[in-house]
Parts: C-alpha cells; structure tokens; sequence
C-alpha cells in the first residue's frame, strides 16, 4: 500500500564518454544504499592503490560510486564496493582494530597495467586461471597483492607464498583499461537528469495525495542530513507555506557544524524553523542510564522523538513528512511510506523518497544547486550526533579523532572509555591495533 512507482531501481552502469555514472542500466546490481564518494573516500583509495601497489591512482576531479555491500570476511565491520572510470575497483572493509583492508578487482589491476604499474608474470595465462594457484617471476616478498601478466589478459593475486612466488588469482580482465576523463557531480546529474526529474514528480504526486485531506499545519522534521533537505525541497513544492512547518530537534550533542549548515541552508529557502530540545544534558543521561546501543536507543526516544511530541502536540500537527529511506537499515525498509510511528501517536508519517537511493537524493540537491553537507566529505554516512550507535566503526573513529574534548568529557563524567564504547557499539572486545579503534 502506497508504494508508489520506485523509480530507483537499483541497477547502475557507465557512461564511458562522459565518466559518469548512469542510474537504472543493467550491468551492476545495487542491492543497497550508493552514493557519489565525497573527499574522504576518494583519498582512502588513492592511498590504499599507493599503499598495496606502489601506484599513483587519481580520483581527483572525477567521480566515484560508493556501494555498501556484503561484508567479504566474518571480521569485517563494514564493507563498501567502488566503482570509477567505468570499472568495479573493488572492494574495501573496514576492521576494528586493524582499519580499512583494500579487495582489489581485475578492472583496477588493467587501470593501473596501463599507467605502466609494476607487474609480474605468471607462469600460466588467460582467463582460466581465476580461482587457481600459480607460481610467479620476480621478488613477491613484503606484497599482499601483485597485478599478473597473463598475455592478452591482466590479472590481480593474492600473495600466499613469498618463498615459493606462489600466488592466487582473485580476478581476471582484458588488457586495456584506461582511466577516463575528468568529470564532476554536474555531469552526473546531466546524465541522470530524466530520472531525477520523474523522481521529483512521483514524489511530489504523492505528497499531495497524501497531504489533500489534511487540515492545519503540515510539519517537516529537519536533521541537516541530504535525506531531510531533499524532503523539505519536496514538500516546498506542494504545500502552502503557511501551512507549513519546519522543526529542528538540538540534541544538545550534535556534530558540530550540522545545525549551522541546517541553519544556513533554511535560510537559503527562506524558512524560519522552530529549534526545539529536550532540555536535558545527554552526558548525565549517559552518566545515570548508560551507553545507548542498538538494541536501545534511549538516546532517539528522549533526546529527540519526546522533543517532537510535545512539539506536535502543542502545535496541533497531525502529519509530519520524514526523509527516513529504505536502503538505509532494514528497519526502515520495514517501514510503511504512510503510517504512524508508534513512539508519537496520533501523528501520520509521510516518507516521500522511500524508495531512493543516496545516490538520488545528491543528484536532486546538485541540480536545485543546494550545496551538500561538508560533514559528507570528511567521511561521515549519516549526520547525528557526536555519539551515536547507528555510526558505523570508522565513523565513531573520525568522531573521536576530530572531537576528541567531548570525549574527554564524557570519561570525566561518566567514567566511560573509547573502549567501552565499541564493546557496547559493536559486542565485541576491543582490539588495539593500527590504523582502526
């Protein structure tokens, strides 16, 4: 029930003359969320090729798609698929205690070949030997990966035996993979921009479906994140201004710098939102009931829904539209387009861009030329607070790294350590390490 046409369909390909990326073409399956990489993700691979290959890899004015895909080992924390320049780079995990781990592919082995990249030749050749052993030339000792000569093909091992040259082959392309032209996030949503615009219609269809037989206010719920932007842009399409109300939720332990570029945003759109507040002080929450987690998020339910309620409930608001997606969790792809959320009864959740991807939501700001949360770029997925259990390790280990004065404080008054944070974040023991938490 209301579904609604997903004009996201999850697939991707390339369009090489352009370096751009192209929603909805059938070569690549995207079974969750993607996004264009921002500064952060660009410069985690070029230091991983320079690191595994001894190879410069520029990403620098290009475009790269980021895919959060299947976690390739048991140990992996999170696990993100890369493609650019019209190939499947790989794949990179994160591990706690150890960081970020590179899976390169055949298509990044033949990108670099043809830089003039160091390679080694394998004793046997072709494409049949992906999946099999095969003993090498050359000095392999101190390399985790090797990119093989195989004649007419190039290919991408896994060192297993130094000693004996003995490595085995994780993948296997045709030579002749070259990095393509510099491009821009402009080019991407020129490239897309039939289905942007069939998504902003089908959405904006079904908030006025939705919201017709409303009376009074409408609220929209502001974070400063992409999801919650794009939802305000849409609902500004639809409904009356004056009937029309933006609320943003001060957790008192924001990111920094979220509820200013919030701020600077709405004014950009000419609204003036309410900033409402528990009026508590999340460390001694913490102090009194401890770290929230994933299975209890006490945090989400006084620190912001409690704010919300009141709010709605003084303001007679009985509709408020959401920018929560599908790709992000599965609890939110549990989640009905039109529905009540049980924890503020009485009021309609509307969720207009159910169905997109990131990748979507960026293309729509970039074209209505709203510029996208710096936060993005230094590698943050979702923009929360400065502790949250929805972060993903590394997100909790840039967090730390950047604010390191609000974590000194939380031990101060609680007694809590990094080290207990991950246990109760992610149930297990913490692991010192370099390079990860």
């Amino acid at each position: 029930m209301h579904r609604g046409r997903v004009v996201d369909e999850g697939w991707l390909c390339w369009d090489v003359r352009r370096n751009a990326p192209r929603l909805n073409c059938r070569k690549w399956r995207m079974k969750h969320d993607y996004w264009l990489a921002g500064s952060y993700e660009r410069r985690l691979v070029e230091d991983m090729v320079r690191r595994e290959f001894n190879a410069s890899y520029s990403l620098q004015g290009k475009v790269m798609v980021v895919h959060r895909a299947p976690k390739p080992s048991p140990d992996a924390a999170l696990a993100l698929e890369l493609f650019a320049d019209g190939v499947r780079l790989g794949v990179v995990e994160y591990r706690l205690g150890e960081g970020w781990r590179l899976h390169p592919s055949g298509g990044l082995a033949s990108l670099l070949h043809s830089t003039g990249v160091q390679v080694v030749e394998a004793e046997s050749s072709g494409r049949r030997v992906k999946g099999k052993k095969v003993r090498v030339s050359g000095d392999v000792h101190g390399a985790k990966w090797v990119i093989l000569d195989l004649g007419r093909h190039v290919g991408v091992g896994r060192v297993i035996d130094a000693d004996g040259r003995v490595v085995k082959v994780k993948d296997v392309v045709p030579k002749g993979f070259k990095p393509l032209q510099a491009s821009s996030s402009s080019i991407v949503v020129d490239v897309n921009r039939d289905i942007v615009e069939e998504a902003v219609e089908e959405a904006s269809v079904f908030l006025e479906k939705a919201t017709g037989r409303v009376t009074g206010s409408i609220a929209v719920s502001y974070s400063g994140g992409a999801d919650s932007t794009a939802t305000l842009m849409l609902a500004g399409r639809v409904i009356d201004p004056g009937r029309l109300i933006v609320v943003y939720v001060d957790t008192g332990m924001d990111l920094p710098g979220v509820k200013e570029y919030s701020m600077r945003v709405l004014g950009r759109l000419g609204v003036n939102p309410y900033v409402v507040s528990s009026g508590l002080d999340p460390l001694a929450e913490i102090a009194s009931r401890g770290l929230p987690t994933r299975e209890n998020r006490w945090c989400t339910r006084i620190l912001k829904l409690e704010p919300l309620r009141r709010f709605y409930s003084e303001h007679g608001v009985k509709l408020v539209i959401e920018g929560a997606r599908s790709r992000e969790s599965s609890g939110r792809a549990a989640t009905p387009r039109i529905g009540e959320n049980p924890l503020i009864p009485g009021v309609i959740r509307v969720l207009p861009i159910k169905h997109w991807s990131r990748l979507l939501v960026q293309l729509y700001l970039i074209s209505e030329g709203v510029e996208l949360n710096p936060l993005y770029d230094e590698g943050f997925t979702r923009l929360g607070c400065i502790l949250c259990p929805a972060m993903h390790p590394h997100e909790l280990e840039l967090s730390f790294s950047k604010h390191r004065e609000w974590f000194t404080m939380l031990e101060e008054r609680t007694g809590l350590t990094l080290r207990d944070i991950v246990e109760a974040f992610y149930s297990v023991k913490h692991v010192n390490g370099p390079g990860g938490i």
